[in-house]
């Protein structure tokens, strides 16, 4: 379990380290917020179009085999934007990490769900909601503390290495056939019900990244501190890590999908919905509690339910609704970084609530057979 965490917060890591040292970047390299937004969106671009090609490989030659390459690619992109000398450089290097992070989490997922089903696939996303959130606690840290951005860049390629030499290893249960990438791109793209259930991993995970990335900035707005608000957003994401597996372990127990799910997207809409009027600090906190629980429930009965919905191309149908939450990511982060540089970054936040409450409809029931 201890492996399945190293790769599930090395891949988290690498969403949330924008956000505690947006404004250091904003100054060094002359650019707006909105601009640094961009990083995350370079990010997402690569890490959501890497996704499907990853599936035949993972199925082919293990998923969690592909995980220990593709880290290696990521830590040394890291490096290049720790050394980055010019803004444009950055960008790249940050193109570069999603091409190994979108391997990474589809090997990841469907790795340790063939490994401990949705139980561990629940830990393995808990725990890259953890690297989320330690991400910004250390890098608020780090900020506060005086140190350069670049450190938060060395750190990442340092954890990536290691998920690389210590990560877990593929189990010995025969794989699928692989099929070619034509026939998992058409089974996937033609399923009614892994439409439905990416738009509510939309409303959770990938509203979480755009959270990871703009909370701190969006409480440092309303007069928070940088280390008080990377902790609310570190509270948020922890809670998000603690209950992902709470979350498979209830649905594996005969807890009903329209709980874990619909229930779950309509609670943190409207905790979204507060936290959009920069409360006070400490409500903040609170607040950030229940958008946590909210995220994380329906986070392992999403990808059960995807290859209950496609058992012929298991990965893919997991790399299908994961890659529509990084694309919902990817639409939204700079459009909150917009909202900042004009300090209505509320607006933001309340068209994640809004996106919640229709995913809470929308994917009611979104497979036939409902049962765990």
């Amino acid at each position: 379990m201890l492996r399945v965490f190293l790769i599930a917060i090395g891949i988290g890591w690498n969403f949330a380290i924008i956000g505690p040292i947006a404004r250091q970047l904003a100054s060094s390299f002359t650019v707006t917020l909105g601009a640094v937004g961009l990083l995350t969106t370079l990010l997402l671009v690569t890490h959501a179009l890497s996704q499907l090609p990853a599936a035949e490989p993972a199925q082919r030659i293990g998923p969690l085999k592909l995980v220990r390459y593709a880290f290696i690619f990521v830590a040394a992109a890291n490096l290049l934007a720790a050394v980055s000398p010019v803004f444009w450089v950055l960008g790249l290097a940050r193109l570069l990490v999603g091409l190994g992070t979108g391997p990474v989490f589809v090997g990841g997922l469907d790795g340790t769900r063939r490994l401990g089903g949705a139980f561990l696939a629940g830990i393995f996303g808990g725990a890259a909601t953890l690297g989320l959130g330690l991400a910004l606690i250390v890098g608020a840290g780090l900020e506060s503390a005086g140190a350069s951005w670049r450190w938060s860049f060395v750190i990442a390629a340092g954890i990536a290495v290691l998920g690389s030499l210590f990560g877990p290893k593929d189990d010995a249960a025969p794989r699928p056939a692989a099929g070619s990438a034509i026939d998992h791109l058409g089974a996937v793209f033609r399923s009614g019900p892994l439409w439905r259930l990416a738009m509510i991993h939309s409303a959770s995970f990938g509203s979480s990244l755009v959270m990871g990335a703009w909370i701190v900035t969006h409480l440092v707005n309303g007069n928070a501190t940088t280390f008080v608000a990377g902790a609310v957003g570190f509270m948020l994401l922890g809670v998000a890590a603690i209950f992902r597996p709470i979350g498979g372990a209830l649905f594996a127990r005969g807890v009903p999908w329209r709980l874990l799910g619909p229930g779950a997207a309509i609670m943190s809409a409207f905790a979204l919905a507060l936290i959009a009027l920069q409360p006070p600090t400490w409500l903040a906190a609170i607040i950030s509690l229940f958008i946590g629980i909210g995220y994380a429930l329906p986070f392992s009965a999403i990808f059960v339910l995807s290859v209950r919905a496609e058992p012929r191309y298991p990965a893919a149908a997991i790399a299908f609704v994961n890659m529509t939450g990084a694309v919902f990511a990817l639409i939204l982060t700079p459009f909150a970084g917009l909202m900042m540089d004009h300090d209505v970054g509320g607006i933001a936040f309340a068209a994640l609530a809004v996106f919640a409450l229709a995913s809470a409809f929308v994917a009611r029931r979104p497979v036939a057979n409902m049962d765990p």
